[in-house]
């Protein structure tokens, strides 16, 4: 075959050419010409009065600001952080992600032996809240390679206090 024409041998050893040009850009259909077999409501769910989508354009065009917003968000693997004297201190968020997710304790039959990660550079983080009684949080940074610094004012008096750290996709 060469471009849009076909030669096919024949037995007795001459052959035949055929023409595909009428075949040629045949398939032009374009994401909104693609119908579903069944219109679904992909980003209403439950209103009083949904709008179902009922082609592919329509499909992508709902879903996209969830997935781009949802999915990009997650919380790092619980850690300890030092609150036993005050001070400043420094915890590196990344590496501890990194230690959890690149070496968890157990995982379910079949599953690989780590998590997907991303790089440094692949993230934002925030800390989201810090127990104002703990720590002083006007002090409290985090540099580009996750590395939090926080200074510790007071010792939680149950042995229990919070801080929340969240990791964003860039």
């Amino acid at each position: 075959m060469s471009g849009t024409t076909l030669t096919v041998g024949i037995e007795d050893g001459s052959s035949q050419t055929v023409s595909l040009a009428s075949l040629a850009n045949t398939d032009d259909q374009f994401d909104d010409e693609v119908e579903l077999r069944t219109p679904i409501d992909v980003d209403e769910g439950g209103e009083s009065s949904p709008t179902a989508e009922t082609n592919v354009q329509e499909v992508i065009q709902a879903i996209a600001p969830i997935t781009s917003k949802a999915a990009r968000i997650f919380y790092p693997p619980s850690i300890e952080v030092d609150v036993a004297t005050n001070g400043t201190k420094t915890v590196d968020l990344y590496d501890e992600y990194i230690k959890q997710y690149g070496t968890p304790t157990v995982g379910s039959a079949g599953a690989p032996s780590a998590l997907p990660t991303y790089t440094r550079a692949e993230l934002y983080y925030y800390v989201t809240y810090a127990d104002p009684t703990v720590f002083n949080t006007g002090s409290m940074t985090i540099n580009a390679n996750g590395v939090l610094t926080y200074t510790v004012t007071n010792q939680p008096t149950d042995y229990n206090t919070l801080i929340n750290v969240v990791f964003v996709v860039k």
